[in-house]
């Protein structure tokens, strides 16, 4: 099982030498990331905790900077998904086919460089009060995504 929708895999993407795609083993993924890692790189992602936890590499904290983190209030224990960050701030829906990891990092970094503009525009209160619209908008729509992107 694949899980195509949630992992945009599909028999055959994973097959050397019938695969459309251009492999790489495991070994070249980690020497790649332990190289990024190495040259002091700062990796944008949302969730990325289990991401490295998986492929067993440990990145300083200085080097991340993780959506589902940044986006965290101190105040609510639920974390928020990539799908409603991104209809939050640019109301457009993504994810609603199978799975892109493409359309997944243009996303996260659309988010975060949200962030990056709450922050500057008002380093003391412009977070928190951005992430109690969020969490009030949320709250309100149960958390889903309206397919109607114009609200």
């Amino acid at each position: 099982d694949l899980a195509t929708q949630y992992s945009g895999i599909h028999t055959g993407d994973l097959t050397p030498g019938a695969s459309p795609y251009k492999l790489s083993t495991m070994k070249e993924v980690y020497q790649k990331l332990r190289l990024l890692v190495d040259a002091k790189a700062v990796i944008i992602g949302h969730g990325l905790k289990h991401d490295f936890r998986v492929c067993n590499i440990v990145v300083p904290p200085a080097q991340l900077r993780d959506t589902m983190v940044l986006f965290q209030s101190p105040r609510h224990i639920r974390p928020i998904s990539l799908r409603f960050l991104y209809w939050y701030f640019e109301r457009k829906v993504i994810q609603s086919g199978e799975h892109s990891s493409v359309e997944d990092a243009q996303a996260t970094l659309r988010v975060y460089e949200r962030y990056v503009e709450c922050v500057n525009e008002d380093p003391e209160n412009g977070l928190e009060n951005t992430l109690d619209e969020i969490y009030a908008t949320g709250s309100q729509l149960g958390w889903k995504v309206p397919e109607n992107s114009d609200l």
